[in-house]
């Protein structure tokens, strides 16, 4: 995987290997959808839903949660207006700052824990009005 990485040229045409004219020709979309999904089901991945779209779509989402700037996921992904990576950095943003806020909450809550209560994850009943471990 890390060869085939670092082989990776950004920015660039997808090329099918086939020489037109003396040069190697760039594959259209349709033509790479199709050799995705005969490599996707070679692999055993065989849904629907799975395709190239998909991939690109997962890289952008984390791309974003990365902390990637704007600017920074329009040049790898190829976009020329902000929105997608607008859309993709608010989705990531949404998440983490819940994530966050959760982690804070669940953090005040067990520092305020005194003696005579029970922590959030143990089983509790209450028998005359005392926090009793069930």
């Amino acid at each position: 995987m890390i060869d085939a990485i670092n082989a990776t040229v950004i920015g660039e045409d997808v090329f099918t290997g086939k020489r037109i004219g003396g040069k190697i020709a760039p594959m259209s979309k349709e033509a790479w959808a199709a050799k995705f999904k005969k490599y996707a089901i070679m692999a055993g991945v065989n849904e629907a839903k799975k395709n190239c779209h998909g991939v690109r779509k997962a890289r952008a989402e984390d791309a974003a949660y990365a902390g990637m700037t704007e600017s920074q996921m329009m040049a790898c992904f190829g976009w020329t207006d902000p929105k997608m990576a607008a859309h993709y950095i608010a989705q990531a943003n949404r998440a983490l700052l819940g994530q966050s806020g959760m982690a804070k909450m669940f953090e005040r809550d067990r520092s305020t824990n005194k003696g005579n209560r029970p922590a959030l994850n143990e089983r509790v009943t209450v028998l005359s009005n005392k926090w009793k471990n069930a």
